[in-house]
């Protein structure tokens, strides 16, 4: 009997033998008919890398970039003063609200004190 991992083979001729109950402790080979010893083991614990099976899903997964608030703040930052605090930098973003043909309007808001305005081109 030759156990490789949790497969039991044959002594004699090398076939896969049937697992049976471990009270059982011969197993006849059904090739050559060999008695060979039941050495099933109870258990088997296996340990692995996630590594070791490549996966199409992952190396997308790792290409995937995780984006933090500061990462999403897409205002751009002028010297004009804050009309509440007098900070000395404002925050801001131009958006286009109304027609194309009118201005746009500028949103402002304070690092400092977080008061928010608005003004129309």
């Amino acid at each position: 009997m030759a156990l490789v991992g949790t497969l039991l083979f044959c002594e004699d001729c090398g076939s896969l033998l049937d697992r049976h109950p471990p009270e059982q402790l011969l197993i006849k080979c059904d090739i050559c008919f060999k008695q060979n010893s039941n050495n099933w083991p109870a258990s088997q614990k296996t340990v692995s890398k996630p590594t070791a099976f490549p996966s199409r899903l992952r190396d997308k997964r790792s290409n995937v970039q995780i984006l933090t608030a500061e990462d999403r703040d897409t205002w751009a930052t002028t010297s004009k003063a804050c009309p509440k605090c007098d900070h000395d930098k404002l925050k801001f973003r131009d958006v286009q609200t109304r027609g194309a043909d009118e201005g746009s309007t500028i949103f402002y808001k304070c690092p400092a004190c977080g008061h928010g305005f608005k003004e129309d081109n």
